[in-house]
């Protein structure tokens, strides 16, 4: 029977980091933290310098290592460091802007000692993925993005003959693994690309919008977050092209790290995930290593014996090419001396990819206009939302989230502010692990006429204050699994 761990398909999002476990606070080993957030709509030039600078500091104050992309549209990274200074620095995220509590922090525990990154490095760029679609090019994601499935539910959905699995990744990297949906379920299509940037000619020629249209496309990557603007882009595209009618676009939620994860032994997952971290690739952790290598059939490009690691930065020496290729031990000396011989897989079979580039700002602006050009649609009431638009967000009316408050605050200081009769419980939010405040806390109220009150006063020119210091108050979102938050709930004053 297929192992299933049901606890590692779910997103964080919202949610308490998962706990360290006991076996993995060894000085011998380290967490490893990927994730990505995207930012809309998009940080100003001052915002973005301002990200940039205090994503370094708090990566620097909890001994964070690794490499980091902040763009103007998010920001994305590969992070080491300690299991309780990876938390810290997570929750220090989301106590400095809301928008971290979307974001789907996936850490592994246990790693290796000579995997840690030596410094933090975090750069500034024009664009998270490089699909060419930085800026008024780039599709909007909280009008277009495709619809997330957790894990459990994209392994049921690729059973579904119906479907079409999209592997958004490059073909180096499919190269030593990639989904294989069970017989009778899914068609698995491979774009063949050296890079990102050919990804929206791919999905603009006429052979690729034959096999997506009138089916249920389920794209892929490594992590997740190609495939939040490769599925925008997609919806986009069908929009205004009336030969391009997918039944419905979606994406695995934290990718090919959180499936396999979920499933231990493979599931429907073959072969090694190509990694971008010094791990440099990641398998089911119970699956043999032997059952694993079968399942790869990448080879040298030299000798053209089965070989299935990529090691020494060798790349294709082919014209406009480049891509990392496989290269086997015995022939390391050949490759090192004789560089002009290496070629990829694709340059070998002559493969040239579709070279018609579609018209991203036209057709960007012909889909808002059939949309309606909202900020934001999730939360718009005064034009009726168009059918790819994700679901409207529900809100609680009992009770807000707030933020910024300062670390000498009482649960007497803030029903003081916000009013005595409104407020009836405080929940403090902490780091589960070090059980440090960070200055967020959620609060029961007495009526849905108090929370409306209270958000006005917090809007206010005067705002609300504790301690002479301003707090910030939102609505808090509606989640399936938090309905008990405040069930059998001892108050407490301080944090």
């Amino acid at each position: 029977a297929e192992t299933i761990v049901p606890d590692n398909a779910r997103a964080v999002c919202g949610k308490e980091l998962p706990p360290i476990n006991p076996h993995h606070t060894s000085d011998n080993t380290i967490s490893i933290l990927l994730f990505y957030q995207y930012i809309e709509p998009q940080w100003t030039k001052p915002e973005h310098k301002a990200a940039i600078k205090r994503v370094i500091e708090i990566g620097t104050k909890f001994n964070i290592t690794g490499r980091g992309r902040v763009a103007q549209e998010g920001l994305n990274c590969t992070l080491t460091g300690k299991p309780e200074d990876i938390r810290s620095f997570c929750y220090a995220l989301r106590h400095w802007n809301d928008v971290f509590n979307e974001t789907d922090f996936k850490i592994t525990d246990g790693v290796a000692k000579d995997k840690v990154f030596k410094s933090l490095s975090i750069r500034k760029t024009n664009e998270l993925v490089a699909y060419g679609l930085a800026g008024d090019k780039a599709p909007s994601l909280k009008k277009f993005a495709g619809e997330h499935l957790e894990a459990d539910e994209y392994h049921q959905a690729m059973q579904d003959p119906d479907s079409v699995i999209i592997d958004v990744r490059n073909a180096y990297e499919s190269a030593i693994g990639h989904f294989q949906p069970p017989k009778g379920g899914a068609k698995l299509i491979d774009p063949k690309m050296r890079n990102s940037i050919e990804f929206p000619k791919w999905l603009n020629s006429e052979e690729t919008q034959k096999q997506l249209t009138g089916k249920k496309v389920l794209m892929y990557c490594t992590g997740g977050i190609r495939c939040e603007r490769a599925t925008a882009l997609l919806n986009q595209m069908s929009t205004v092209n009336e030969d391009l009618k997918p039944a419905k676009v979606y994406h695995c939620r934290g990718g090919i790290e959180r499936y396999v994860k979920t499933y231990p032994s493979g599931g429907y997952w073959k072969g090694k995930n190509y990694l971008f971290d010094k791990r440099m690739e990641q398998t089911p952790d119970i699956k043999d290593d032997g059952a694993v290598e079968k399942e790869v059939s990448a080879r040298c490009c030299l000798c053209l014996a089965k070989c299935t690691v990529y090691r020494g930065q060798f790349k294709c020496s082919r014209s406009l090419c480049g891509v990392p290729v496989i290269v086997c031990t015995s022939c390391s000396t050949m490759a090192t001396d004789k560089s002009e011989k290496l070629q990829c897989e694709l340059c070998r079979e002559g493969y040239r990819a579709p070279s018609k580039v579609p018209d991203l700002v036209s057709m960007k602006r012909k889909a808002e206009e059939i949309v309606g050009d909202k900020s934001d649609v999730t939360t718009s009431t005064s034009s009726k939302q168009h059918p790819l638009a994700k679901k409207q967000k529900k809100y609680y009316t009992d009770r807000l989230f707030l933020r910024r408050v300062p670390l000498t605050a009482t649960f007497t200081k803030i029903k003081d502010t916000l009013g005595a009769d409104k407020v009836k419980r405080l929940m403090w939010l902490s780091d589960k692990e070090s059980q440090a405040f960070y200055g967020s806390c959620i609060i029961l109220l007495s009526s849905t006429t108090d929370m409306k009150q209270i958000l006005d006063k917090s809007t206010s020119q005067a705002g609300a204050k504790i301690d002479g210091k301003r707090i910030k108050v939102t609505e808090v979102f509606r989640k399936d699994d938090d309905e008990g938050l405040f069930h059998n709930f001892v108050q407490t004053e301080y944090p």
